[in-house]
């Protein structure tokens, strides 16, 4: 079984740089301390401007479980999550987990 992670959120206006560097960064983090092989990161080119989206491959449910527990007491993942706070409107996280069939 396959499992796919898709967090989507709606950059600021006038944050869409800043907002693309923080995404690369923040992945890079998780990529390396939490060894989740490539987090992808999307920006949507129809609908919503400046929607991005990031998302990661795994093998199975208990593997995003893992990473999942792992991250959430990431003290430097979350330092990085406070430096965000004006980069995306509030209130437009989606979190979704796709299994593949």
């Amino acid at each position: 079984m396959s499992v796919r992670w898709m967090r989507t959120t709606k950059i600021r206006n006038g944050k869409f740089m800043e907002a693309i560097a923080w995404a690369k960064e923040t992945s890079a983090h998780v990529e390396k301390k939490h060894n989740v092989g490539k987090v992808s990161i999307w920006l949507d080119s129809l609908g919503e401007a400046g929607t991005i989206r990031w998302s990661i491959d795994f093998p199975d449910m208990a593997a995003f479980d893992k990473m999942m527990s792992a991250v959430m007491i990431d003290a430097d993942y979350w330092k990085m999550v406070n430096k965000a706070v004006d980069l995306f409107h509030d209130g437009t996280t989606v979190d979704q987990l796709f299994k593949a069939v």
